[in-house]
This record gives structure tokens, sequence and C-alpha cells, in this order.
């Protein structure tokens, strides 16, 4: 099939998919992108300029849905553990007095610590399970905090007013995840362009967004007033040399060295 026989040029293409097709130097100019899927396409010498790409309402709202469904069953599950958790802690406390309840509650802060204090290193290891498990793993971390801090609230206000100290702290790392997973729906991948040949394309005057160049291929390809968020992802892609303008190359001679690329995506 001829690709010459699309016309794309200024047209809503929200979620559609073009998975594997040969889209060479076809004009998608003022399209609306987002939601596209561009995977293992060939688009060498596409014209991209002025289009729209990131996530739609309806992959938004398809993420928050998973989420509260989650959060149905997480709920659930939270209520009966709470429950046992409660009574075990009752029948602790009968068998042992006030002496449980201060070990306890030194246990339960000295951990707490070493969770708040190392909360940066935690959650930077976690995109790299969210990108395997999706939110659910960040679900799950956030419930199991909210699971704590409801069951510290829980036995400070029965009279333990010792836990408050480590219901405080689970309470600040609750709310810390929280928002770490709203961020992270915010920054899922809209349209793909993952593996895709792009050489030679022009994203000129383009609103770049949740979009993903994972290995993609993109030497000279044009970027001349180009828009893009921090949600992009550009994982080893590979580009030797770019246009800043239509006729800016840049390097001005040669290509990137190692790295350079990666410097580039980074400093833009």
């Amino acid at each position: 099939m001829s690709n010459q026989s699309y016309d794309y040029k200024g047209q809503d293409l929200q979620n559609q998919s073009f998975v594997g097709q040969d889209l060479s130097r076809i004009d998608f100019s003022g399209s609306d992108l987002r939601g596209c899927d561009f995977t293992k396409a060939i688009l060498t010498g596409a014209n991209f300029e002025r289009v729209i790409t990131g996530q739609t309402p309806q992959k938004l709202n398809k993420a928050i849905f998973s989420i509260v469904m989650g959060m149905i069953a997480m709920i659930s599950v939270i209520t009966i553990i709470t429950f046992v958790v409660v009574t075990v802690d009752n029948q602790l406390f009968v068998w042992l007095g006030e002496t449980y309840r201060k070990i306890s509650s030194i246990f339960s802060t000295l951990l707490l610590f070493v969770l708040y204090f190392f909360q940066k290193h935690i959650l930077e290891a976690f995109p790299k399970t969210s990108d395997l498990l999706g939110e659910a793993s960040i679900c799950l971390l956030f419930f199991l905090m909210l699971f704590l801090t409801i069951s510290f609230a829980v036995i400070s206000f029965s009279g333990a007013f010792l836990f408050l100290i480590p219901m405080s702290i689970s309470a600040i790392v609750t709310f810390k995840v929280f928002t770490w997973l709203i961020e992270s729906i915010k920054s899922k991948t809209g349209t793909s362009f993952k593996k895709a040949n792009l050489n030679e394309a022009n994203f000129s005057h383009a609103l770049i967004g949740n979009t993903d160049f994972s290995f993609a291929l993109m030497t000279g390809i044009c970027i001349e007033g180009w828009v893009m968020d921090s949600y992009n992802r550009f994982t080893k892609s590979q580009c030797t040399y770019l246009y800043l303008q239509q006729q800016q190359r840049y390097p001005p001679t040669g290509e990137f060295q190692d790295h350079e690329w990666e410097k580039f995506l980074n400093s833009h």
C-alpha cells in the first residue's frame, strides 16, 4: 500500500494506532496526536509541525478508574486487617500491660524514623517497580502507610498517647507517597514513538507532552520552537545530529559524541 494515500494534516487522531506502519514523509502537521501509538512505525521525513502529543482524557480516566478499583479492593482488605490487628493489639495489652505499649511504641517510632529519613532512596526505586507492575505497586505502598497511620491513630486515641509520634511520622510519609502516586498518573505515556524511525522528521513548533521516544531513531529531526514537558521519555533513543532551525544544523559539523545527545536533552 502506498504511504502517499494517507492525508493526516490538521486532523483529530486521538487514540489511533499506527503500530508498525510505513508513514514516511506523511504530513501530520497541525494534528492532535494525543494517545496515538506509533510504536515501530517508519516515519522518516514525516511532518509533525505544530502537532500536539500527550495524554487523552480517555487514557487518564482509565488510569484513575484502575486506581479507584484498586482502592476499593484495598480498603476491603485493610478493613479486615485492621480489625485483626486491633484485636491482637488489645489481647497483647491484656497479657503484657503497659510494658507492651512502651516497647511497641519505641519500635514503631524507630522504624518510621528510618523510613522517613530514607524515603528519598525508597521513592527513587519505585519508578522501576511501577514500570513493571503499574500504579498498583505505588498504591500498595500508599495503602500500607495509610493502614499504619490509621492503626496508630486508633491505638493513640484509645489512651496510648505515646503512639502519637509514630502516627505523625507515618502520616507525613503517607502524604508524600500519595503525592508521588498522583505524579505517577500524570506522567503516564500518552503518545508513543517507541522504536519508531523518526529520522529527518519535522517537529517544528510541536507541543510534546507525555511522549515515549524510547529506542527511537531521531537523526536529522528539526526541533525549531518545539515545547516539551518533563514527562517525555528518550530512553536509549539515537540521534547523531539535528536541526535547531530548518537550516541550522547541530552540531554544525560531525556528530554527537558519546552521551552528548543525552546531555542535549537534559539541557532542553
